[in-house]
């Protein structure tokens, strides 16, 4: 994405231009908006923070006179939302930090409420600088991506005729992101997992567990077995084969093995059962045999 380093005035019903002379001589207004990309960048789905950014925009008169307006926001091309060009759209709010007024374009404007908005008043060679308070609605994020909306920052009088504008584009980098957890039969020691596979016997284990995963759209599980498919007696070279299937796909444990999600795109929750397969325990040493699994996560 390119843009200019600041956004030029944008005179009422044309495509670009500079300097806007308003219908009030001598008032000159001009807006610019840096950067003219109101991006909330790094946004992580499953972190708490809400995606939010502050940004802002400054108001100056060029001219010999006062200008008197109401800095509103219109939409480039509805409908109303944050959109990648698939799916539904994600909500958002944009607040006037200075004056504490929402200012969303929810209906293709800014609703100019006359109680509330203040008329803001720039004197000759006179700027103003206004802060924003973009955030994004966590709830209707569908996945990983970019999306955006393009608006115009507008500056209008009590006749609704623009003194000048800006275009902007809002939106919302959502990066992508995972998650796994245990659930079903296991213990928590010194921070790891410990799964009981109960008195060995050639054949499944008993053992109730699941991997949850939570993705913004594909992912990968890497998994790695400290003892290359084997459950090792402490302190011996006594061994019990064994081997382990995720979701039903069978993991090669003698290096690390790859188990790859859904090819489908968009927010991913799943429970995968994890099953574990007992080889032959005949003629092996009694005592207690383990092994040490690691599973990792990536999202695509």
């Amino acid at each position: 994405m390119s843009a200019p380093a600041s956004a030029q005035g944008v005179p009422s019903g044309s495509a670009s231009g500079g300097a806007q002379t308003s219908p009030l001589a001598n008032c000159q207004l001009r807006i610019n908006a840096t950067p003219t990309a109101w991006i909330i960048s790094g946004y992580d789905a499953y972190e708490t923070a809400p995606p939010e950014a502050v940004f802002s925009a400054t108001f100056v008169n060029d001219g010999s006179a006062e200008c008197r307006f109401t800095p509103t926001f219109e939409l480039g091309r509805p409908p109303f939302g944050l959109s990648s060009g698939m799916g539904r759209p994600i909500g958002y709010a944009l607040i006037n930090l200075s004056d504490s007024q929402d200012v969303t374009p929810r209906t293709g404007r800014t609703v100019r409420n006359s109680s509330e908005q203040r008329t803001l008043v720039l004197a000759a060679n006179e700027q103003r600088t206004i802060t924003y308070r973009l955030v994004a609605s966590p709830d209707e994020v569908s996945g990983s991506g970019t999306f955006t909306q393009d608006v115009t920052l507008e500056a209008q009088d009590q006749a609704m005729r623009v003194l000048g504008g800006a275009r902007i584009v809002l939106g919302l980098e959502v990066l992508p992101s995972a998650r796994i957890g245990l659930a079903g039969a296991y213990r928590i020691s010194d921070g790891q997992a410990l799964v009981s596979l109960g008195e060995l016997r050639e054949g499944p284990a008993p053992v109730p567990l699941q991997l949850r995963v939570s993705s913004t759209g594909r992912y990968d599980l890497d998994v790695t077995s400290l003892n290359a498919g084997n459950l090792r007696l402490a302190g011996t070279e006594w061994t019990v084969p064994y081997s382990l299937t995720i979701g039903g796909s069978r993991v090669n444990l003698s290096g690390m093995d790859r188990v790859s999600g859904p090819v489908e795109t968009g927010m991913y929750r799943a429970a995968l059962p994890i099953q574990f397969y007992i080889g032959d325990v005949s003629r092996r040493r009694a005592g207690t045999y383990s092994d040490l699994i690691s599973i990792s996560v990536t999202a695509r």
